[in-house]
């Protein structure tokens, strides 16, 4: 029986993988950790300025249909006076159709990396996100393949996998 050549066992494969690709990683893991920590936040002004936006909108517009128009998140009308409706963020005249909103935004370039960290399946970079998941699922699942099975440090592995799925099922529970 012939034997296996070292440099391609198994492991050996794996490790070669494990490495490249966590280092392909490294620049999308530092923008999702980043961006993830400012939407933390999000609910603050922290990192955020003020932007002011005008719109035409159509003319006469109910303020249910303003809030569909505008697509603000939990829009609602505070008070109405004469020709002008107003809410959280800014104002819109009926006669007119013009809108005027105030918004808090992040500051450049942290806007792109909120924009990066909240993508859709829709947006043109949703593949980029689709195979960063498949990036760190294949780092997670690799990592097994560090040490042969049933060795000491693949034992404490074991462990530590454990340890990591109680953790988030505790998290999941708490939150």
């Amino acid at each position: 029986m012939e034997r296996q050549n070292k440099n391609t066992s198994i492991y050996n494969v794996m490790r070669v993988l494990h490495r490249d690709i966590g280092f392909l990683t490294i620049g999308l893991t530092i923008v999702y950790a980043l961006s993830g920590a400012l939407l933390i936040y999000r609910n603050t002004d922290f990192m955020k300025v003020e932007r002011i936006e005008e719109r035409q909108l159509e003319i006469n517009l109910t303020g249910n249909d303003l809030g569909a128009e505008l697509r603000i998140r939990n829009f609602r009308v505070e008070r109405e006076e004469g020709e002008m409706i107003y809410f959280k963020e800014g104002s819109y005249d009926v006669s007119t159709g013009k809108s005027i909103i105030t918004r808090k935004v992040y500051i450049p370039p942290l806007d792109k990396l909120v924009d990066l960290h909240k993508v859709t399946g829709t947006s043109r970079v949703s593949i980029i996100a689709l195979i960063y998941g498949f990036m760190l699922t294949f780092l997670a699942v690799s990592s097994l393949f560090m040490y042969k099975f049933g060795s000491k440090k693949s034992k404490r592995g074991l462990v530590m996998i454990a340890v990591s799925v109680v953790m988030t099922i505790m998290i999941v529970l708490l939150v």
